[in-house]
């Protein structure tokens, strides 16, 4: 089953936008999304896609690091869901996440594959919880419109953006080259602060502030993708830099402290078929950093018998090296069966990191270099995971598929062990399609997890255990037509040894043992001949039990029920207009928290979208929240006791035009 979630998303990535059979055949629970129409709606970005995404919700923290919450599996951690852009891992190593990406623009993207669930291996590449492929105009170069193009946005908070797609083909080589810069000032009023439930201890109380938090962007990113005979290079730079939100230490910060997180990579591919064998070898290196400056404190802080007048400032900076490389065969010369076997190799390592602050002998403002005295980070992390891989595809008849394998990974630290899979997949005929699947998966602490040092909020635990997970799934497609269908999917989740901490007690630990289950609707289709409908609702529902207690508690932090749609409709070729929903329902807190449930909102969002087939532009007015909504992603316990404020109603206006 293993083998085929490799080769089958490969093959995906290439097909599947020319029937929807080829999407509703796969063996895992996948949703797909194509980029223009996206952009009739007025999505600006990969963040506004995944929220369309079935079982989705968005859960941030106080350095406004973002991460998408699949099935409500587990709010407060990075990492359980990968994100993969044209095939290549991007999530970066100090959190395991990729908020960093989340900005990044709709126009760049041809489309977006969400494969819900545990099931979603791909290429040696464990996700817990789901996978996101990103899919570039790189992709191909056959189609009959170009692809080439220029595009220009302005919007709220003075948000700026330009950048183009470029493609180039001769008888060997194809290069595509897209490149995008974008920034806004986005602040936001928030408050008061995480000094007010003690962040930075009781004598600090009173230095407890409200204000505007600097959540503004400023990015660049270059993507180059050549590919001659069987050899493709794949690589990008991203220079992201944005505001410190709600600040490291919980302390409202100032509007110009600001956090990077850059990220890298080069992959080099080479891929041969013979009439049985297909060999797929790949190399790559990734870079990716933590850099932060700011004011960590407040004037006036008090710490032990040390005072500090002008607060206290702080500079960090850890940079992160990945090494990899794989190799998978598939041979295909055994009647009924695809048989796939590889592995994949991972060096990750810190290569650099520095730690600055105000002098915390005297309290006096100018910095002092603590890299090796009170390092915030360890210097000399490292790990090592390889994995081996087994699996087979097995087309039983006509109608039905068996999909199995196996997966073993061993890591520096705790190893994941023996993961297994299987999938069936039924086509009874084109109308009725049913899917069972059972998985074993698991997330690897990610390094603030496991080396973080010196930090009040967090504190790194290098004996940690790899978050595991088992899933049952059962769906069931309804197609109508070969552009509408109903699928619905039933899940349960076993989830244990899940990682926590709390600002009671900051160090990370398996603490966690949940149970997730629910049920998944997705409808997609018309009501008349000139629109388009789209819907999803999520029911989840489950319970918790933290290790050493015999009580379960209901799970905190988590929307019984998600509503999402849109509907564009279209007036004639050049003139469209759409509306988009979306409802959150309301969330439990942890048992230990006494405030009241997170409230409960839907936005509505609207576009205009016209294309001038003359001159080949398109012009697209949105707005987003129309009814300005208040919309806050729930905090931590004891941090910002009105949780994390959203932004409210905004506009944009985006021209595009195509060469």
């Amino acid at each position: 089953m293993l083998s085929s979630i490799m080769t089958d998303m490969k093959q995906f990535n290439e097909i599947a936008t020319q029937t929807k059979q080829n999407e509703h055949y796969q063996p895992y629970i996948i949703s797909v999304f194509e980029a223009k129409e996206l952009e009739k709606l007025g999505v600006s970005n990969l963040k506004e896609a995944l929220l369309l995404v079935p079982g989705v919700d968005m859960a941030t923290d106080n350095f406004n690091n973002q991460t998408p919450i699949f099935r409500g599996s587990n709010p407060f951690a990075y990492g359980q869901s990968k994100l993969l852009i044209d095939g290549v891992l991007v999530n970066n190593l100090f959190f395991d996440s990729y908020s960093e990406y989340f900005s990044m623009p709709i126009e760049m993207i041809k489309r977006i594959e969400v494969i819900r669930g545990p099931g979603s291996k791909v290429d040696g590449i464990n996700a817990y919880a789901g996978s996101v492929n990103v899919v570039t105009y790189a992709e191909d170069f056959e189609e009959f419109e170009s692809n080439d193009k220029v595009v220009f946005k302005y919007g709220s908070y003075d948000y700026r953006m330009g950048g183009f797609v470029k493609n180039f083909k001769s008888k060997d080589f194809k290069t595509h080259i897209d490149f995008y810069y974008q920034k806004d000032n986005k602040n936001i009023s928030s408050g008061p602060d995480g000094l007010s439930q003690g962040a930075l201890g009781p004598a600090n109380i009173a230095l407890s502030q409200s204000g505007e938090a600097p959540l503004w962007l400023d990015e660049y990113s270059l993507g180059l993708d050549v590919r001659y005979k069987e050899f493709r290079l794949k690589s990008r730079i991203l220079q992201h830099k944005q505001g410190s939100a709600y600040g490291i230490n919980l302390a409202l910060p100032q509007e110009s402290d600001r956090m990077k997180l850059p990220s890298y990579y080069a992959e080099l591919g080479y891929m041969k078929k013979t009439h049985h064998f297909k060999l797929d070898i790949k190399a790559g290196v990734k870079y990716d950093a933590f850099d932060s400056k700011a004011k960590l404190a407040p004037d006036n802080l008090v710490l032990g018998s040390v005072v500090f007048p002008e607060g206290i400032y702080g500079e960090h900076y850890a940079k992160q090296r990945v090494l990899y490389q794989s190799t998978y065969v598939k041979y295909s010369g055994v009647a009924k069966h695809t048989i796939t076997i590889g592995y994949k190799a991972r060096q990750e390592k810190t290569i650099a990191m520095s730690s600055k602050l105000s002098n915390l002998a005297t309290g006096d403002a100018t910095l002092v270099d603590y890299t090796l005295t009170r390092p915030f980070f360890d210097k000399d992390a490292s790990r090592d995971v390889y994995t081996l891989f087994l699996g087979d595809e097995y087309n039983v008849n006509t109608k039905l598929s068996i999909l199995y394998g196996i997966n073993y990974e061993q890591t520096s630290y705790e190893d994941a062990g023996f993961e297994p899979r299987v999938s069936f997949v039924y086509h009874k005929d084109f109308k009725n399609i049913f899917k069972a699947i059972y998985s074993n998966s698991h997330r690897n602490p990610s390094w603030q997890e496991m080396f973080t040092k010196n930090n009040s909020a967090r504190v790194g635990n290098t004996d940690l255990k790899p978050e595991k997970v088992t899933s049952y799934e059962l769906a069931y497609i309804r197609n109508f037509s070969n552009d509408a269908y109903l699928q619905a999917n039933l899940f349960y989740l076993v989830n244990k040894d899940q990682i926590y901490n709390s600002v009671a007690d900051p160090v990370y630990k398996n603490s966690a043992k949940t149970d997730i289950y629910g049920i998944e609707l997705e409808f997609r289709g018309h009501i008349l001949p000139n629109d388009k409908v789209y819907a999803n609702y999520t029911y989840t529902d489950g319970n918790y039990r933290m290790d050493g207690s015999s009580h379960s508690h209901n799970l905190p932090n988590v929307s019984h029920h998600l509503a999402k749609g849109f509907y564009i409709y279209n007036i004639d070729p050049a003139l469209a207009l759409s509306a988009t929903a979306k409802y959150v329902s309301s969330k439990e807190r942890i048992e230990t928290d006494l405030r009241p449930k997170l409230k409960a909102y839907m936005t509505l969002d609207t576009a205009v979208n016209y294309k001038n087939i003359q001159y080949g532009y398109i012009l697209n007015v949105s707005v987003k929240n129309l009814f300005d909504t208040d919309v806050r992603y729930p905090s931590s316990p004891n941090t910002y006791v009105n949780d994390y404020a959203q932004e409210r109603r905004t506009f944009l206006i985006t021209f595009k035009k195509r060469f």
